[in-house]
C-alpha cells in the first residue's frame, strides 16, 4: 500500500495545500509550528475519522484543535492511495460534531463513489484490519505518544497473520462472560447475588416484626376506641362554640355599624361646613373650568404687557430729546486756533530766515507748515463730526417718537385688561390684598372644594342608607367576645385534629399489622423461593469465573505464539540502532525488558531516549510481523529528538533501509535529524 497525494482545504494551519507523495522515503522539513504534526494527523482523519468525544482539554479535542478559527464551514480535505493493487481516493469534510462528518470513497479504475454502506464503514479498520488505537501504536509514529500497548485490535490482526480466524469471537466471548459476571456479582456491593442476600435479610427482618407484632393488634383497637369518643366529643363542643360565636359576631357587627353612623354624620357636617364655605367665596356665582382658563390668560398677557412697558421705559429713558447747538458743535477748538496762528508764525519765520541766507529757517518754516496742515484737518474733522451727529438725532428721534406710541398703546391694553379683572373678581368674595395670581388659586381650591364635598356627601349618604337597612336590632345573651370565642373554638380545633390524627395513625398501624400477619405465610415462602435463587446464582458466579479464567489462559497462550518472532524482530532493530551488545525481550503486555549484566530491567529505567529507542523498535517490529500481505506506509513525526549524535546516526540509517520496502513519510524540523 501506497500513498500517491493528498488536498487539504483547511484543516488546523493547513489551507489549501497540496502534497505528492513518492516511493520510498519522503522527507518534510519544516520549522516548527508549520504544521507537520497537522498534516500527519490529517492523513490518520481521513482513514479514521475524529472521534466524536468533547474533551475539556484542547490538545485532546482533534475537532476543536484542527477546525478553521474564525468559521463555521466544515474542514477536510481528500487522500489518494492505492490498495490491493487499485487507487481510491477519501474525500472527508468535518463539522462541529459526528453527525455533520461526511466521507465518500472514490474507485478511480471504477469511478465508483461509495457514500454509505460497508466501503466508508470502519474505513481504516478495513484497509490496515486495525482500528484506530492500534493504528497509533504501529505505523503512525506520533511525538505525543512512543509507548505501545497491547490491544485487541493489534491481537486480531497478528491471530490474521496467523490464519487463525476467530479472536473477535473470543473477545465477544470474553466481554459477555465479563458482562454476566458483572451482573451476579460486582465490586461496592452490587450485583444479582449481593442484591439476593439484601433481600432475604430484608425478609427476616420483615418475618421477625410480623411476629412481634401480632400482640400488640388489640391494644391499638382500645386506643382507637377511646381516640374516637374523645374525638366526637371535641367536635359537639366545636359546633356549639360556632353557634356562641355567630351570635357574638352579629351583636359585634352592629356595635361597629353604630359607631360608624356616628363618624359618617360628623363627617356629613364637616362636608357641609366646607361646601358652605366655599359657596361664600362664590357669592351665587357659577365658575366653570374655562372662565377660569380665561382668567388666567388675562392675567398671564397682562404679566406680559407689564413686561414690555417696563422695557419701552428704559428704551425711551436712552433715546430721550438732547439739546444740540450745531453752530457750536461745527466751531473749531480754541486751542486748534491756537495752533494755526502759532504754526504761522513760525512758517513765516522759517521763511524770513531762508530769505536771510539762514539755513535753520529751514525747519522753523517745515514746523510751522506741518502745525499748519495739522490745525486744518482737526477743523475739517470736527465739521464731519457736527454733521453726523445732526443725522445720528434725527434717527434718534424717530425711534423715541415710535416707542413712545407704543408705550401708550400698551399702558392702555394694560389698563383694559386690568378693568376686566377687576369686574371678573369683583363677582366674588376674595380679600382685596391677594394679588390676581393669588384669587385665580383660592377660587380654583374653592371650586375643587364644593365637587369634593359634593362626592364625600353622596359617598356617605349611599353607606348611610346601607346601614339603617341593616337594622340596629340584634342582640345578645352571650357574656363571652369574638375573640375570646374564637380562641376557645381554635384551641377546641387543635385538639380535635390532634385526636383525628392519632386515631388515623392507629388505624393505619392496624391496618399495616393486619395485614403483615396475612402476608406472613407469603414472606416465609419468598425466603425459601430467594435462598434457592442465591444458591444458583452463586453457582452460575463460580462456573462463570472458572471459564474466564480458563479464556484468558488460552489467550496467552495464544500470545506467546507470536512473542518469539516480535522479540527476534525488535532484538533486529534494537541491534542496529544501539549495537550488537544489547539484548531485549518483550512479554504479552508489550513491555519491554533490557538485558543489563544478566538481569532484565524495565525500560522505566532507563533515560527518555532510551526508552524512545526502544518504542520505536517495537514499532518497527510490529510492523513486521502483522503486515505480511500488504506493507503499509509508515509516518514518522520527529520521533528521534530524544536521541544522542549516536543514536540518532544509526536510527537516520535504519530510517533509509526502511524506506526501500516501506513508504515513509518523515516530519522533522532540524537539519541535523534530516534523513
Amino acid at each position: 500500500m501506497k500513498l500517491i497525494n493528498c488536498y487539504v482545504s483547511s484543516f488546523g494551519k493547513l489551507k489549501d495545500f497540496t502534497y505528492d507523495f513518492q516511493d520510498g522515503l519522503n522527507t518534510v522539513k519544516q520549522d516548527n509550528g508549520w504544521g507537520k504534526s497537522t498534516l500527519a494527523a490529517f492523513i490518520k482523519a481521513m482513514f479514521y475519522g475524529i472521534n466524536g468525544r468533547s474533551n475539556r482539554l484542547l490538545e485532546d479535542n482533534d475537532r476543536k484543535k484542527f477546525a478553521p478559527w474564525n468559521s463555521t464551514e466544515k474542514f477536510g480535505g481528500n487522500l489518494t492511495f492505492v490498495w490491493k493493487g487499485e487507487t481510491f481516493k477519501i474525500e472527508r469534510f468535518f463539522g462541529n460534531k459526528e453527525s455533520e462528518d461526511t466521507v465518500k470513497l472514490y474507485n478511480l479504475a471504477t469511478n465508483k463513489v461509495y457514500t454509505e454502506g460497508k466501503a466508508v464503514e470502519d474505513l481504516g479498520k478495513r484497509i490496515f484490519s486495525i482500528d484506530e488505537e492500534g493504528f497509533l501504536s504501529t505505523t503512525f509514529f506520533s511525538q505525543k505518544d512512543f509507548e505501545v500497548k497491547s490491544n485487541t485490535s493489534i491481537t486480531a490482526k497478528y491471530n490474521e497473520v496467523c490464519e487463525i480466524q476467530d479472536s473477535s469471537a473470543f473477545d465477544d466471548a470474553v466481554a459477555k462472560l465479563d458482562e454476566k459476571i458483572k451482573v451476579l456479582k460486582q465490586r461496592g456491593e452490587k450485583g444479582r447475588i449481593t442484591d439476593l442476600k439484601r433481600e432475604i435479610s430484608s425478609l427476616n427482618d420483615s418475618i421477625e416484626r410480623i411476629k412481634l407484632s401480632l400482640n400488640t393488634i388489640g391494644t391499638l383497637k382500645a386506643d382507637l376506641d377511646t381516640l374516637v369518643d374523645e374525638s366526637e366529643q371535641l367536635d359537639k363542643n366545636i359546633k356549639e362554640l360556632a353557634l356562641k360565636l355567630e351570635r357574638a359576631s352579629k351583636k359585634e357587627a352592629e356595635d361597629e355599624r353604630k359607631k360608624r353612623l356616628s363618624v359618617i354624620n360628623a363627617e356629613l357636617l364637616d362636608a357641609n361646613n366646607k361646601k358652605a364655605a366655599a359657596e361664600r367665596v362664590l357669592n351665587g356665582n357659577v365658575l366653570t373650568a374655562d372662565n377660569i382658563e380665561d382668567c388666567e390668560s388675562c392675567i398671564t398677557e397682562l404679566r406680559e404687557i407689564g413686561v414690555r412697558i417696563k422695557a419701552l421705559k428704559a428704551d425711551i429713558a436712552d433715546f430721550g430729546p438732547r439739546d444740540l447747538d450745531e453752530k457750536e458743535s461745527a466751531k473749531p477748538n480754541k486751542l486748534i486756533i491756537g495752533l494755526a496762528v502759532f504754526s504761522g508764525i513760525f512758517a513765516v519765520v522759517g521763511v524770513v530766515l531762508l530769505a536771510l541766507g539762514m539755513i535753520w529757517g529751514l525747519a522753523f518754516a517745515g514746523l510751522g507748515v506741518i502745525g499748519c496742515a495739522f490745525a486744518v484737518l482737526k477743523i475739517f474733522s470736527a465739521r464731519f463730526k457736527a454733521r453726523n451727529e445732526r443725522e445720528n438725532g434725527n434717527k434718534i428721534a424717530e425711534i423715541y417718537e415710535r416707542k413712545t406710541r407704543e408705550l401708550s398703546e400698551c399702558e392702555s391694553s394694560a389698563k383694559q385688561l386690568v378693568n376686566g379683572l377687576d369686574v371678573f373678581f369683583g363677582r366674588f368674595v376674595l380679600n382685596g390684598d391677594l394679588s390676581y395670581e393669588q384669587k385665580v388659586s383660592v377660587l380654583k381650591e374653592t371650586v375643587k372644594t364644593v365637587v369634593e364635598c359634593d362626592r364625600l356627601a353622596d359617598k356617605l349618604n349611599a353607606e348611610l342608607t346601607e346601614l339603617k337597612a341593616a337594622g340596629f336590632s340584634v342582640g345578645a345573651d352571650d357574656t363571652e367576645s369574638v375573640s375570646e370565642l374564637n380562641e376557645k373554638i381554635q384551641i377546641a380545633t387543635e385538639w380535635y385534629k390532634g385526636k383525628s390524627a392519632q386515631a388515623e395513625q392507629k388505624k393505619a398501624r392496624i391496618e399495616a399489622l393486619e395485614s403483615q400477619a396475612d402476608s406472613l405465610v407469603d414472606a416465609e415462602n419468598k425466603r425459601t423461593e430467594l435462598q434457592e435463587q442465591l444458591a444458583e446464582s452463586e453457582k452460575q458466579f463460580k462456573i462463570l469465573t472458572l471459564t474466564k479464567e480458563y479464556m484468558l489462559k488460552a489467550d496467552e497462550a495464544l500470545k506467546t505464539k507470536y512473542r518469539a518472532p516480535l522479540s527476534e524482530s525488535l532484538n533486529k532493530y534494537a541491534r542496529m540502532i544501539a549495537g550488537d551488545d544489547i539484548s531485549v525481550t518483550i512479554d504479552t503486555d508489550m513491555k519491554v525488558a533490557v538485558d543489563v549484566g544478566g538481569a532484565e530491567r524495565e525500560t522505566e529505567f532507563f533515560s527518555k531516549g532510551y526508552r524512545n529507542l526502544f518504542e520505536i523498535c517495537k514499532r518497527f517490529a510490529l510492523t513486521d510481523i502483522l503486515f505480511t500481505a500488504e506493507k503499509p506506509f509508515i509516518i514518522l513525526d520527529d520521533p528521534f529528538y530524544n536521541l544522542d549524535d549516536d543514536k540518532l546516526k544509526e536510527s537516520l540509517s535504519l530510517v533509509k533501509k526502511l524506506a526501500k520496502e516501506y513508504q515513509i513519510i518523515y516530519l522533522v524540523c532540524h537539519e541535523s535529524r534530516r534523513a
